[in-house]
């Protein structure tokens, strides 16, 4: 509920912002679009929805995102935009899964195995776009915060659920198309940098299991559902639908 009234509240922020700044901007007298978007990033080595999906060249993630977006400047937009993501990725079981003894009695711990489990994340963003020649058309450079919010396993058991949150910010290339002054299509280039999800990367290869046991190092369950959002977070192709409202 707490996350739900935060989200009205910037929206509303964003509408009122567009209401008293734009009055003799906008195009053709319209300020508002409404948009319906997606991001795109491969996922060549990681799990995504279907894992019996063989190609692993065709996998790709695939963030979804509407928003919506005010007119402020000659040049410039505000708005906010909802994602959501939902793929798999590998979770480490517990220790006492991959732990044997040998005949004369000794155990040991042996590589780590992994469990496929699903991840779902919402989340919401804001951001300001600088349209170079003049708003909502042409080339742009974004500028973005956001945050998602998503449930994994805890530490101690693994059918318990806890909730996570990784916040990120990105900047995007691209160039919008206007169509029959209303319909607007925009592609563009993503960079992202999460604030965190760096420590689980890779560590499903072998070598990283050699180095953890070395010095003793294991991550907690959520730092691998983290690093599963910044591996679709980090890098994209977007593409955008808009279509200009009132």
């Amino acid at each position: 509920m707490q996350k739900r009234n935060s989200l009205v509240i910037v929206i509303v922020f964003v509408l009122s912002a567009s209401c008293l700044t734009a009055q003799n901007t906008g195009y053709m007298g319209k300020r508002v679009l409404f948009n319906m978007g997606a991001e795109f990033s491969p996922a060549w080595k990681r799990p995504v929805c279907d894992v019996n999906f063989k190609n692993k060249y065709l996998r790709f993630n695939c963030i979804l995102s509407p928003s919506i977006e005010g007119i402020i400047s000659q040049r410039g937009t505000v708005g906010v935009v909802y994602h959501y993501l939902s793929t798999k990725y590998n979770n480490p079981l517990p220790e006492e899964e991959s732990y044997w003894e040998d005949e004369d009695g000794y155990g040991y711990y042996g590589e780590t195995k992994y469990e496929v489990r699903d991840l779902t994340a919402h989340g919401f963003g804001v951001f300001y776009k600088l349209n170079i020649i003049k708003a909502p058309i042409g080339p742009y450079l974004k500028f973005q915060f956001d945050g998602f919010f998503f449930k994994c396993p805890t530490q101690e058991d693994r059918s318990v659920m806890m909730t996570d949150k990784l916040f990120g910010v990105k900047v995007e290339f691209g160039n919008d198309f206007l169509l029959f002054n209303r319909l607007r299509l925009s592609t563009g280039f993503s960079l992202g940098m999460p604030f965190g999800g760096f420590k689980a990367l890779g560590h499903e290869n072998e070598f990283f299991d050699i180095f953890n046991d070395i010095i003793g190092y294991n991550e907690q369950p959520y730092e691998y559902a983290r690093s599963r959002i910044l591996g679709a977070y980090w890098l994209g192709f977007t593409v955008n639908i808009g279509f200009l409202a009132f």
